[in-house]
């Protein structure tokens, strides 16, 4: 009888390795990328306002300008309209007009004489005027008189219509000597009008 054939021994079995646990291997989950953020560009500093420099007062120096040019022919001025009043109103430049009279002055005694003085400015009488604003000078030397008349006046009368009654006589009580006595007369008004005249006494 055939013998039949001896079982094979099975390979020694080695020892198992420790096993560790298996581990599953996780695929990763796919990762949305996030949206590329563009880097902001730095913002840029507002400039500074500019620091306005001190700066030294200005030097005004005196500007001479040339005057405009005039036209050729310029419109003549409007004429103004000067009202003169009496008395001491107005600018005017007094006007002395005088006459003279010996009345009781002859020669060798020492009465008064008689000038009368018209005061007027532009055509209207000064009637506001006192002896103070008189002032009488004796001029060219009479021969034998011993003194002038000159300032005085031994009596001033104002009529009220410009007209001045004033009577003279020479002065420390001197008497007259015949001949013409030449006198200037000059007036002052309050508002300073000034005139003058001129007189002649004849004493005989």
């Amino acid at each position: 009888m055939a013998k039949k054939p001896a079982p094979k021994k099975a390979p020694a079995k080695k020892p198992a390795a420790s096993k560790k646990p298996a581990v599953t291997k996780k695929k990763p989950l796919p990762v949305k990328k996030a949206a590329e953020v563009k880097p902001k560009a730095a913002a840029k500093p507002a400039p500074a306002p500019p620091v306005k420099k001190t700066e030294p007062a200005p030097i005004l120096k005196p500007v001479f300008e040339a005057p405009a040019p005039r036209s050729a022919v310029q419109a003549p001025a409007p004429t103004a309209k000067v009202v003169m009043k009496t008395g001491t109103s107005g600018t005017s430049a007094l006007t002395i007009a005088a006459q003279s009279s010996a009345g009781a002055a002859a020669n060798g005694n020492s009465h008064p004489a008689n000038i009368l003085v018209l005061v007027s400015s532009s055509g209207w009488p000064v009637t506001d005027l006192t002896k103070d604003h008189f002032t009488l000078m004796e001029y060219f030397e009479v021969p034998g008189q011993q003194a002038p008349f000159s300032n005085n006046i031994t009596s001033f009368r104002n009529v009220g219509t410009g007209a001045y009654l004033l009577q003279v006589k020479p002065i420390n009580g001197a008497p007259w000597r015949t001949g013409h006595h030449l006198a200037q007369i000059l007036v002052s008004s309050s508002d300073d009008r000034q005139g003058q005249g001129a007189v002649k006494l004849i004493i005989r």
